[in-house]
């Protein structure tokens, strides 16, 4: 695949243009985040939910020469190694955006800014 000027576009060696929007990689990231053991993400009401559509909360993509790097903020539950638990997490958005994608995942960066106690559950 060769880039073409816009972060998000690719030209396709069979002819034609493939863009794939912010909103959808910053989805997948998100995705990711939700199946990661002992990693939360805000929480949001129903509403919110459904008014938010155009992107994921917590979730920041920026694209450069071909590569794309993700900001993440969780949160996570009690008792869990961050450590772990943001290493896992970085490595199943990788994973996940690679594949899905083709693209290039230059970092991604997580930032806890919050503990889930057993209570909050």
């Amino acid at each position: 695949m060769v880039e073409s000027s816009s972060p998000f576009m690719t030209d396709l060696p069979e002819g034609g243009q493939l863009t794939i929007s912010e909103v959808v990689l910053a989805e997948i990231a998100f995705t990711e985040a939700m199946r990661t053991p002992g990693i939360v993400m805000g929480r949001e009401g129903i509403l919110s939910g459904v008014l938010r559509r155009r992107r994921p909360r917590g979730v920041t993509v920026e694209a450069s020469g071909g590569e794309v790097a993700f900001r993440i903020a969780v949160g996570v539950r009690e008792g869990v190694s961050i450590p772990e638990a943001a290493a896992e997490l970085r490595e199943r958005v990788a994973t996940a955006v690679t594949t899905k994608t083709g693209y290039r995942v230059r970092a991604v960066n997580v930032r806890v800014d919050h503990v889930l106690l057993d209570t909050d559950s």
